[in-house]
Protein backbone atom coordinates (compact mmCIF):
# COMPACT_ATOMS: atom_id res chain seq x y z
CA UNK A 1 0.00 0.00 0.00
CA UNK A 2 1.22 3.19 -0.91
CA UNK A 3 1.99 5.80 1.74
CA UNK A 4 -0.21 9.08 1.00
CA UNK A 5 1.97 12.57 0.45
CA UNK A 6 0.38 14.93 3.00
CA UNK A 7 1.65 18.09 3.11
CA UNK A 8 0.86 20.91 5.76
CA UNK A 9 0.53 24.55 4.05
CA UNK A 10 2.22 26.01 6.46
CA UNK A 11 5.26 23.70 6.54
CA UNK A 12 5.11 24.61 2.57
CA UNK A 13 5.07 28.34 3.68
CA UNK A 14 7.96 28.03 6.27
CA UNK A 15 9.98 25.96 3.28
CA UNK A 16 9.11 28.67 0.49
CA UNK A 17 10.84 31.45 3.18
CA UNK A 18 13.56 29.20 3.99
CA UNK A 19 14.53 29.00 0.64
CA UNK A 20 14.36 32.65 0.01
CA UNK A 21 11.42 32.94 -2.66
CA UNK A 22 9.86 36.02 -3.36
CA UNK A 23 6.66 35.28 -3.37
CA UNK A 24 3.14 36.67 -2.55
CA UNK A 25 0.56 34.39 -0.83
CA UNK A 26 -2.99 35.66 -3.02
CA UNK A 27 -6.46 34.65 -3.20
CA UNK A 28 -8.84 33.61 -0.32
CA UNK A 29 -5.91 32.35 2.01
CA UNK A 30 -4.47 35.84 1.73
CA UNK A 31 -8.43 37.17 2.54
CA UNK A 32 -8.00 34.85 5.50
CA UNK A 33 -5.05 36.17 6.99
CA UNK A 34 -6.67 39.67 7.05
CA UNK A 35 -9.80 38.07 8.96
CA UNK A 36 -12.46 36.99 6.31
CA UNK A 37 -14.77 34.27 7.21
CA UNK A 38 -13.91 32.44 4.01
CA UNK A 39 -12.87 29.10 3.21
CA UNK A 40 -10.81 27.78 0.15
CA UNK A 41 -9.09 24.33 0.09
CA UNK A 42 -6.02 26.01 -2.38
CA UNK A 43 -3.39 27.93 -2.01
CA UNK A 44 -2.56 30.87 -4.55
CA UNK A 45 0.81 32.21 -4.89
CA UNK A 46 2.37 34.95 -7.02
CA UNK A 47 5.87 34.50 -7.61
CA UNK A 48 9.04 36.81 -9.07
CA UNK A 49 9.04 35.48 -12.78
CA UNK A 50 13.16 34.92 -12.48
CA UNK A 51 14.40 31.69 -13.90
CA UNK A 52 16.13 31.78 -10.02
CA UNK A 53 12.83 31.79 -8.16
CA UNK A 54 11.05 29.05 -10.14
CA UNK A 55 13.89 26.96 -9.22
CA UNK A 56 13.75 27.76 -5.79
CA UNK A 57 10.00 26.44 -5.74
CA UNK A 58 10.49 23.52 -7.89
CA UNK A 59 13.46 22.77 -5.23
CA UNK A 60 10.51 23.19 -2.57
CA UNK A 61 7.83 21.24 -4.61
CA UNK A 62 10.75 18.39 -4.55
CA UNK A 63 11.22 18.57 -1.18
CA UNK A 64 8.17 17.73 0.14
CA UNK A 65 7.48 14.88 -2.95
CA UNK A 66 4.82 17.22 -4.43
CA UNK A 67 3.80 16.76 -8.47
CA UNK A 68 4.52 20.02 -10.22
CA UNK A 69 2.39 20.26 -13.45
CA UNK A 70 3.19 20.80 -16.35
CA UNK A 71 6.01 19.38 -16.25
CA UNK A 72 9.10 21.73 -18.13
CA UNK A 73 7.48 24.64 -16.24
CA UNK A 74 10.26 26.66 -17.11
CA UNK A 75 8.12 27.79 -20.09
CA UNK A 76 4.94 28.47 -18.83
CA UNK A 77 3.44 31.22 -16.84
CA UNK A 78 1.43 28.86 -14.33
CA UNK A 79 2.14 25.95 -12.25
CA UNK A 80 0.26 23.60 -10.04
CA UNK A 81 2.20 21.90 -7.11
CA UNK A 82 -0.15 18.82 -5.36
CA UNK A 83 0.15 17.18 -2.33
CA UNK A 84 -2.55 14.03 -1.31
CA UNK A 85 -3.94 17.06 0.19
CA UNK A 86 -2.67 19.95 -0.57
CA UNK A 87 -3.06 22.15 -4.21
CA UNK A 88 -0.54 24.95 -4.90
CA UNK A 89 -1.26 27.19 -7.80
CA UNK A 90 1.81 29.25 -8.70
CA UNK A 91 1.26 32.20 -11.02
CA UNK A 92 4.91 33.75 -12.19
CA UNK A 93 3.95 36.98 -14.67
CA UNK A 94 6.23 40.03 -13.99
CA UNK A 95 2.54 41.80 -14.76
CA UNK A 96 -1.13 41.11 -15.35
CA UNK A 97 -3.28 43.22 -17.37
CA UNK A 98 -6.58 44.58 -15.28
CA UNK A 99 -9.50 47.01 -16.38
CA UNK A 100 -8.03 49.57 -14.65
CA UNK A 101 -4.16 48.96 -15.24
CA UNK A 102 -1.93 46.91 -14.87
CA UNK A 103 -0.22 45.03 -12.02
CA UNK A 104 3.72 44.37 -11.81
CA UNK A 105 4.86 41.89 -9.50
CA UNK A 106 7.65 44.35 -7.82
CA UNK A 107 5.67 46.62 -6.77
CA UNK A 108 3.42 44.49 -4.82
CA UNK A 109 6.14 42.62 -3.24
CA UNK A 110 7.57 46.09 -2.33
CA UNK A 111 4.31 47.05 -0.72
CA UNK A 112 3.70 43.23 0.79
CA UNK A 113 1.96 43.27 4.44
CA UNK A 114 4.25 40.57 6.28
CA UNK A 115 1.82 38.59 8.49
CA UNK A 116 3.80 37.12 11.65
CA UNK A 117 3.28 34.62 14.25
CA UNK A 118 6.10 33.71 16.06
CA UNK A 119 8.80 32.38 14.12
CA UNK A 120 6.32 31.90 11.14
CA UNK A 121 5.96 34.29 8.51
CA UNK A 122 3.43 35.08 5.33
CA UNK A 123 4.02 37.69 2.51
CA UNK A 124 0.36 38.76 1.27
CA UNK A 125 -0.28 42.16 -1.07
CA UNK A 126 -1.22 45.14 1.09
CA UNK A 127 -5.36 45.57 0.55
CA UNK A 128 -5.24 48.05 -2.10
CA UNK A 129 -3.26 45.25 -4.57
CA UNK A 130 -4.73 42.13 -3.09
CA UNK A 131 -8.30 44.22 -4.53
CA UNK A 132 -5.97 44.85 -8.09
CA UNK A 133 -5.70 40.94 -8.36
CA UNK A 134 -9.21 40.29 -8.00
CA UNK A 135 -9.85 42.11 -11.11
CA UNK A 136 -7.68 40.08 -13.01
CA UNK A 137 -10.76 37.57 -13.59
CA UNK A 138 -14.71 38.19 -12.83
CA UNK A 139 -15.80 35.04 -10.92
CA UNK A 140 -18.58 35.40 -8.56
CA UNK A 141 -15.71 34.37 -6.08
CA UNK A 142 -13.99 37.22 -7.02
CA UNK A 143 -16.93 39.71 -6.94
CA UNK A 144 -17.77 38.35 -3.13
CA UNK A 145 -13.93 38.87 -2.46
CA UNK A 146 -13.74 42.22 -3.65
CA UNK A 147 -16.81 43.14 -1.47
CA UNK A 148 -14.99 41.99 1.60
CA UNK A 149 -11.95 43.92 0.75
CA UNK A 150 -13.92 47.35 -0.15
CA UNK A 151 -14.96 46.52 3.72
CA UNK A 152 -11.90 46.35 5.31
CA UNK A 153 -10.11 49.03 3.34
CA UNK A 154 -13.29 51.43 4.26
CA UNK A 155 -12.31 50.77 7.92
CA UNK A 156 -8.80 51.89 7.35
CA UNK A 157 -9.85 55.37 5.91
Amino acid sequence: MERENLVDPIDFIKLLNKENVKYLLVGRQALVQYGAPLQSFDYDFYIDPELENLKKIIKVAHNLNMEIEPLGPQKVLKLTLYADNLKVDISRARKYSIKDGTIFFEEMYENRTVFKKGKFKVDIPGLVDLRKTKLTRNSAKDKEDLKYIDMLISRLE
